[in-house]
């Protein structure tokens, strides 16, 4: 069976924990090189795969050149993605870009705009729609259990990547990351929103602080955001949780209310008030948490799929282009005060 030759550009955390060892154990991939401008950290892969395989490489351009790269995943601090992934395009390559996908809806436009010109797969990594928990809650939303959805609250919070990423440096300066908690944490649950209820984000009021961290970005993000069928969603992310890591989703429906990580993280609850009144629950895989040394997930099986022409996408750049507008429209709700229009 053919596989998808696959080169990671960026040999921080995200690749320690879920895109190296889930390209080496796919059998959909082949991982063939990885690119970092830091040889420490690129010791680090070499000796955790130890295989001749796999190049090694401190200039990234050096793996877009190879003729026998066919997809990149694109894991460096955020001012890099576009850039990074604009060229990896225009040389041919799918592309796998870490979230969140650009520093602005403007170069995440061009982002997409590069990806149907050249014909290529551009995937941003919204790693959360492939938790079992979420799938299965889209499976329960779909059926129509829970009727019309009234009110979604979603939270995700944890003490800071610096206490996750051996470089985490550049994740609290507005230069290298031009977002905090709500472009690292809060990504996900918007995108989730929309993924979970097949709404849209049409309104938003939002609010961003920084209360401990040393940097230039935000470490507390909350909005509340009106929803195309006139629902409300709470949002709320940050980097000051200390003790456990909030992850949770909550979805109130006409009919009854579905939690996932509120209770047990291994399970979600659905409590109904009818057709019956009852408190179900269905047991998943627990939730990852930073503390997991590896994060097995199908994304990398995903991205090969649908680069080889397997599978549709579940994740698209478009996907990717509305979460970063969504983010800026929070921003300039909290500079300027007041509610703001999201325009589809």
């Amino acid at each position: 069976m053919k596989k998808l030759r696959i080169g990671v550009i960026g040999a921080g955390k995200i690749s320690e924990v879920l895109h190296v060892p889930n390209t080496v154990s796919s059998k959909y991939a082949e991982l063939v090189g990885i690119a970092d401008s830091n040889e420490q950290r690129l010791s680090l892969f070499k000796s955790l795969l130890k295989d001749e395989r796999v190049h090694f490489y401190t200039e990234y351009h050096e793996l877009l050149e190879r003729d026998d790269v066919d997809a990149v995943i694109v894991a460096l601090p955020n001012y890099l993605h576009a850039r990074v992934t604009i060229e990896a395009l225009e040389k041919g390559k799918n592309v796998l870009v870490e979230k969140p996908m650009a520093t602005s809806f403007k170069e995440a436009m061009e982002m997409l705009r590069t990806a149907k010109e050249v014909k290529r797969v551009l995937m941003p990594n919204h790693s959360q729609r492939f938790f079992p928990h979420h799938l299965k809650a889209k499976e329960i939303i779909q059926s129509g259990l829970l009727g019309n959805i009234r009110l979604v609250k979603t939270m995700f919070s944890h003490s800071g990547p610096e206490n996750w990423s051996p470089n985490a440096n550049w994740f609290f300066q507005k230069n290298s990351a031009m977002f905090g908690a709500l472009g690292d944490l809060g990504i996900h649950k918007i995108d989730l929103i929309r993924y979970l209820t097949g709404l849209e984000v049409t309104e938003c009021i939002g609010i961003t602080t920084t209360l401990e961290k040393r940097g230039t970005v935000e470490d507390i993000g909350s909005a509340i955001l009106k929803l195309s069928n006139g629902a409300i969603a709470t949002l709320d992310a940050n980097w000051i949780t200390k003790g456990l890591e909030e992850n949770y989703f909550v979805i109130y429906g006409e009919n009854g209310t579905l939690k996932i990580g509120q209770t047990d993280p291994s399970k979600i609850d659905v409590y109904l008030a009818r057709p019956v009144e009852m408190h179900g629950e269905t047991s998943v895989r627990p939730l990852f948490t930073n503390q997991d040394p590896f994060w097995k997930m199908p994304i990398i099986d995903h991205f090969s799929k649908v680069c080889l022409g397997l599978e549709e996408p579940i994740v698209r750049a478009e996907d990717g282009v509305i979460g970063i507008k969504i983010i800026e429209k929070i921003f300039e709700s909290s500079n300027k005060g007041g509610v703001v229009r999201i325009e589809q």
